[in-house]
């Protein structure tokens, strides 16, 4: 799970205070994920200076370019409230067993995270549909497949640690 930081202009950030809007229509330059957290700091854009307001959100569903309608190179992101941890006791402690599985699952989420990136990798290098290739894509996919592969061998490295102590 990572927490991302986002500038949010003033009218947008009313919204999602007040509820009535649950998206955000971002570029993916993040990786964001299902299970992220939003930081969603205003910014004034006419004084150019941060309110000091923030609200959190919890990524809920990200919708990708390689869905339907959403342009290259961004997401459209749901969120809700931000839930705590399952698994976290009420003084926010948890076991070695627990932050041993909770490792197993993130290597296993990286891993799935990898595979479809190299499929879709694949499919933007050698298209099947009578589209032509499009390099700049495959070579993003194949970035992404790349950095959630490390991400994985990470995770099961640091799970492989905390069993052992």
């Amino acid at each position: 799970m990572h927490r991302h930081e986002l500038k949010t202009w003033p009218q947008y950030f009313a919204a999602v205070r007040s509820g009535k809007k649950r998206f955000e229509i971002r570029r993916n330059d993040r990786d964001f994920s299902v299970g992220d957290i939003l930081v969603l700091r205003e910014f004034d854009p006419e004084s150019e200076v941060y309110t000091g307001q923030t609200e959190e959100r919890q990524i809920t569903f990200v919708l990708s370019e390689e869905d339907y309608g959403v342009i290259h190179g961004f997401v459209a992101l749901g969120f809700g409230e931000v839930m705590p941890h399952a698994d976290a006791s009420p003084e926010g402690r948890l076991t070695a067993d627990q932050l041993a599985t909770w490792h197993e699952t993130q290597a296993s989420n990286a891993t799935l995270r990898a595979q479809d990136a190299r499929r879709v990798s694949a499919s933007y290098a050698a298209p099947t549909t009578g589209r032509a290739a499009m390099s700049v894509a495959a070579d993003r996919h194949a970035g992404v497949a790349a950095a959630a592969e490390a991400e994985a061998g990470f995770h099961a490295a640091a799970a492989l640690i905390v069993r052992k102590a």
